[in-house]
């Protein structure tokens, strides 16, 4: 009987773990997001200084609607794994994982999605768990 209690235990507290969560529960802190604006720096030649597209080089938007459309209601890890894939654009996967994450909760900022006060993972399956949604309506 008490490995049954242990058991259903285990399984309860690997579900609170795995729980969804929402770009709009503040998945990033304020300082992450200031570090990420720094190392961002170097992807604005491509991405625009604003972060809406550039045209030489082109770069994809980071910021606004169509980025939002693209990307909205996936996983950060999907966005995570394709700026380490891509990104730089002539040096791939070349970052430390936690500029990488620094960066991408900068893009999350930018997108007015709330801070909070824990750091964005670098990686791994936490990210799986967190959904890019759109930012609050007043934010806009």
């Amino acid at each position: 009987m008490l490995t049954v209690v242990l058991g259903l235990g285990v399984t309860v507290a690997a579900r609170a773990a795995s729980t969804p969560r929402s770009t709009n529960d503040g998945v990033y802190s304020a300082a992450q997001a200031a570090r990420g604006e720094e190392a961002f720096r170097a992807c604005s030649y491509c991405h625009g200084r604003d972060m809406r597209g550039g045209d030489d080089p082109p770069g994809p938007a980071l910021k606004g609607p169509i980025f939002l459309a693209k990307w909205g209601n996936r996983s950060l890890a999907d966005l995570f794994g394709h700026i380490v894939e891509a990104m730089p654009r002539d040096r791939p996967g070349t970052l430390d994982p936690q500029a990488y994450a620094d960066i991408l909760a900068h893009i999350l900022a930018a997108n007015g999605l709330p801070a909070g006060s824990t750091e964005l993972p670098a990686g791994g399956e936490a990210l799986r768990d967190i959904r890019l949604d759109p930012p609050p309506l007043q934010s806009r």
